[in-house]
Order: C-alpha cells, then sequence, then structure tokens
C-alpha cells in the first residue's frame, strides 16, 4: 500500500517526484496520540554496543535507484536513503530544524539570502570532501533536474562564499526555507563525483552516511554496511554507527511482515496498516515484541478528487460524497479504532492547525448525501457515476470496498478499479482518476505543502485553482510576521473545509516493531543536543544497537 513515483505522464508532472514518494495512495494507515512509544527498550535498558547487524522488513519496493535529484522515494526508501546520506537540516522534536551537515544555516534579514555554512572534516564515503562546492554542485542538480525543479524554483542562484559557506539567493523571501533544507528525509547530499553519473549514483549511491552502499537486488533486498568513518559519536564519544550492517528486505503483504518478525525472520518492521498495529500492541504488551509508534507531523489519510473533471468539478458532487463518508464506520471496520479523524490536513503538532475550519464541520449524513445526489442528477442528465482507484493491496481494496458501498447507499454509482502502487500513481501524475484512496502531506512547516497545492504547481493532482488558496501561500511563504503567516494557513485549511477539494480522513499511524533485543529506534541525541524527531514514517537510522 506504500507507493513510490515512476517517471511517466506530463513532462511538467514528473517534477512531483520531490516528495513525492510521500504520495503514498493508501488512506488505510493512520491514527493514535501525536506520538506514542512503546516499551521499545530505547532508554535505559542496555549499553549501547558496537556490532552485530540487522534485517528490516519494508513495505514496497521504489522506482529509480538512490540517486538524490532523481529518486522516486516512498517512505521505505526514504528510510533507506537515510543510511547512505545526510541532510544539511534534519527536525528535533520541538518541531525545530537544527544544524546537521550544516553548522549553521542563517537568513539575510530580508529572508532573500541563506548562508549554510558546513561542519568541517567531513568526507564522502568515497574520500571526497564535503565542501561547498559538493552542496553547490548538488542545488544545481536539484534545480535542472525533475524531481526538485518546481519545488526549488524560487531559487534565483547559489553561490560559494569560502571553502565551507555557500549563499543561496531567492526570488522572493522564503521564510520556510531550512525545512527544504530536510525535505521530509529526502534531500541527502550526494558526492560530487557521483553526481556525474546519474546510473551509477542511482544504483551505487556515495553520501557521508553513517551505512555505506554493498548490495541492492530490486524487490529483494538492499545491504548497507558500517561507514568506519562516520562524522558523529554519540554524548559519551562513542563512534556512530553502532551495528556492522542492515538489510532491508521487501515484504508487501503486512500481514507476512508482522509474522515475519514474530517469527524471527526479520528483526525490525515499519508498517501503518492498522490490522497489524492492533495485533503488535497485543505482542508488545505481552512483552514478545519491543515497539515505537510515530504520529508526529503526520500525514493525512483522504480521498482525493480530480476537481477539474466531472463528477467532482461540481462542488454539489464533493458535498453528496463528503456527506455519504461514514469515517466512524470505516474506523471500526477498517481501521481496528486505532485512527484520529481528521477535518484538515494539517497534524495538531503542525503550525497554523484549526481543529474544524468550518462550523459545523461536515459530518455523515446520509439522508442529506442522497438530497444531494439528485439535486446533481437533476442537473447532469440523470447519472452521477464514476470510478474510485486504489492499490491492489488486500487492505486497500477492502477500504476501496466500503467507500464504494457508502457512496453507493446514497444513490453513486461507484467503479472501483486496483493497480500496483507504481501504476497507480502513474495514473495520479497523468491525470488518470476521479476518486483516489491517497495519503500525503505529512507535516512541519505549512509551506512545505506549497507544492501540493499551488495552482502552478504540476502536482497539484486535484487539478484544483483556487486564487484565495494561491494568495495564502505566496503571503506565508514571504511574511516574517508570524502572525500573517499563521493567518494565512488556518484561511487554507478554511478554503478546502468549504470547496471539499479533498475528503479528509485520518492522521497515519506509523509503528515499528522490534525483537526486544533491538534498541535506539528513536535514534541518539542531535549534534545540538537537542532529540531527534520521528517525522510520519522516518526515524533516525543511525542509533540502533543490539542486546544479548
Amino acid at each position: 500500500m506504500h507507493h513510490s513515483l515512476r517517471a511517466i505522464g506530463r513532462p511538467g508532472r514528473i517534477v512531483a517526484l520531490l516528495a513525492v514518494a510521500a504520495v503514498l495512495a493508501a488512506s488505510c494507515g493512520g491514527g493514535g496520540s501525536s506520538n506514542k512509544t512503546s516499551s521499545n527498550g530505547q532508554s535505559g535498558s542496555s549499553t549501547p554496543v558496537a556490532g552485530g547487524s540487522i534485517i528490516e522488513a519494508l513495505g514496497a519496493e521504489h522506482q529509480g535507484g538512490f540517486c538524490t535529484p532523481i529518486a522516486q522515494l516512498a517512505p521505505e526508501g526514504i528510510e533507506e536513503n537515510l543510511t547512505f546520506y545526510d541532510t544539511l537540516m534534519v527536525p528535533n522534536d520541538k518541531g525545530q530544524m537544527v544544524p546537521y551537515l550544516a553548522e549553521s544555516v542563517t537568513p539575510s534579514p530580508d529572508y532573500k539570502t541563506w548562508t549554510i555554512k558546513l561542519r568541517p572534516g567531513i568526507k564522502f564515503h568515497d574520500g571526497e570532501d564535503l565542501n561547498a562546492d559538493a552542496v553547490k554542485a548538488n542545488f544545481e542538480e536539484f534545480r535542472k533536474g525533475a524531481l526538485f525543479s518546481f519545488v526549488f524554483t524560487n531559487i534565483a542562484d547559489e553561490r560559494v562564499i569560502d571553502p565551507l559557506t555557500v549563499a543561496i539567493d531567492m526570488k522572493v523571501p522564503w521564510i520556510a526555507f531550512p525545512w527544504y533544507l530536510y525535505s521530509t528525509g529526502r534531500l541527502g547530499i550526494v558526492a560530487p563525483n557521483s553526481l556525474k553519473d546519474k546510473t551509477t549514483c542511482s544504483n551505487h549511491p556515495v553520501g557521508t552516511g553513517p551505512f555505506m552502499f554493498k548490495e541492492w537486488v530490486v524487490n529483494d533486498h538492499l545491504t548497507v554496511v558500517k561507514n568506519p568513518n562516520y562524522w558523529r559519536k554519540d554524548a559519551q564519544g562513542r563512534p556512530l554507527p553502532y551495528l556492522d550492517s542492515i538489510t532491508f528486505r521487501i515484504i508487501i503483504d503486512p500481514q507476512q511482515r508482522l509474522n515475519a518478525l514474530r517469527t524471527g525472520a526479520v528483526d525490525l518492521i515499519q508498517t501503518d496498516n492498522s490490522e497489524s498495529i492492533f495485533f503488535a500492541r497485543q505482542d508488545v504488551s505481552a512483552g514478545r515484541l519491543a515497539g515505537v509508534e510515530n504520529q508526529k507531523a503526520a500525514e493525512i489519510s483522504y480521498t482525493m478528487l480530480r476537481d477539474d473533471k466531472a463528477p467532482f468539478n461540481d462542488l454539489t458532487a464533493r458535498q453528496a460524497a463528503a456527506y455519504a463518508s461514514d469515517r466512524d464506520e470505516i474506523n471500526n471496520i477498517i481501521n481496528h479504532n486505532v485512527n484520529t479523524l481528521s477535518d484538515t490536513p494539517f497534524a495538531p503538532d503542525v503550525f497554523g492547525y484549526i481543529k474544524e475550519p468550518v462550523q459545523p464541520p461536515i459530518k455523515f449524513d446520509l439522508n442529506k448525501a442522497k438530497q444531494l445526489v439528485s439535486q446533481y442528477k437533476a442537473a447532469h442528465g440523470g447519472s452521477f457515476d464514476f470510478t474510485l482507484s486504489s492499490t491492489n493491496d488486500p487492505s486497500t481494496v477492502k477500504l476501496a470496498q466500503l467507500i464504494q458501498s457508502q457512496w453507493q447507499r446514497a444513490g453513486m454509482s461507484v467503479h472501483l478499479r486496483t493497480a500496483d502502487q507504481a501504476t497507480l500513481i502513474n495514473q495520479a501524475l497523468g491525470g488518470d482518476f476521479q476518486a483516489v484512496t491517497w495519503r500525503n502531506h505529512q507535516g512541519a512547516d505549512p509551506d512545505t505543502q506549497y507544492v501540493w497545492w499551488h495552482s502552478k504547481s504540476p502536482v497539484n493532482f486535484g487539478n484544483f485553482s483556487d486564487p484565495q488558496i494561491d494568495r495564502d501561500f505566496d503571503t506565508a511563504r514571504s511574511s516574517p510576521d508570524v502572525n500573517v503567516r499563521r493567518a494565512a494557513y488556518e484561511d487554507v485549511q478554511r478554503v478546502f473545509g468549504r470547496q471539499l477539494y479533498n475528503l479528509w480522513g485520518w492522521y497515519a499511524l506509523w509503528a515499528y516493531y522490534s525483537k526486544p533485543n533491538l534498541h535506539g529506534i528513536q535514534g541518539p541525541p542531535l549534534p545540538d543536543g537537542s532529540t531527534p524527531m520521528f517525522m510520519g514514517s522516518i526515524h533516525p537510522m543511525l542509533g540502533m544497537y543490539l542486546s544479548k
């Protein structure tokens, strides 16, 4: 149910691939509180020990390799990517971006130039120095490549100031630029020599990260080995990482993934499947497994509508679908009630969040839905007929079937179309859908959603064009006034609440379950001493260790 993105479809839409792989077309994950941790042996259970290897099971393979400017990374791919690449900035648990490869990132008074000063003495796996020229080369590739060209369209120039300092000049002030130096874990800095050959860069990645690439067999496994010269040490001065190697294995079916952990075939699994979470919690309570569950800066699981084609180019149709959607029934039947429902795409810990953007919020009302369906049919020749798309993952198909039955009870004619994850995202890129189960918009500063909802964006998949949303995003991007920014993002949510361009569902809950002797999933303190932040589906890769 997790989806990587493949570069086909209209050329402009390929830009999508930015963080695209956050675009997981699977609205069946999610739930819980803002951040849950249940006995993973993270704190005080043992002293970190160097050595050992683990196997981590992931839910999907991704397309296109690991070269940052062109990599098509779903959460699983980001997990892998963070073993061999570091980012310039990382988030801490207070929702702040703090320097990582960078020693400091500083704006000019008008926020039109950001100066990045790098830490000295860091080397890439191939022995090259991390320096200003290397960072400049990376940004040149980002800006001209298919993945980040729209994301970084506001960058006017990048300039080397000295061997460890780069200045990034903007066309308009950009307040939230540091969040893009992380880009939900996607903006790994690549060795310059590796950037010169995209095939080698994709299939044999070279970064500064805690592990080095060893072997990748597509749809089977990826193996990485310890970087003996990694630049970080833990708080006691011990070299990081602790593990000698990590092997990632692809097990698509979430129940098979959990069973592999239970039988000892793997040491760690990543999942957003609510059924797996429901049963794994019982294993954690019994002491058979350890686990960390996370919903910080959560993605939203929802039904995405194509707003420029029938039937959902008509607000009446969107309202009918909204009133016909019984999210409580879905949460009970499909999600084992582990989910937290939402009327907004912003997570509670995201700047500008408002719980109920419109008053009163739209709630399930079958009679109201039937009235709106009749109204739509009367205006459109008696027809309210469309297709709902989803992945072919069994749990997602069950979700789509339940949504179909709810909408059909209101009088709509709904056809189901399923496809593998890559095909589904290609369909979205090409605009080939009417409604689709989806998951996206992982949190942080709301400016990071500019790429998904601005009318000029090639990855505004619903293809809605709302002048007020455009104005709000443009205002918030460049205003240093925190109150102006907050008001703009609150307004974005209110417009969505009125116009129903998408039908919001619930917050995606990501979980990591492991054998009880695996520790450190939450990672060591960051270089500035703060605690790292789990952001949705991403956890630090360098602090894990095994005890006997």
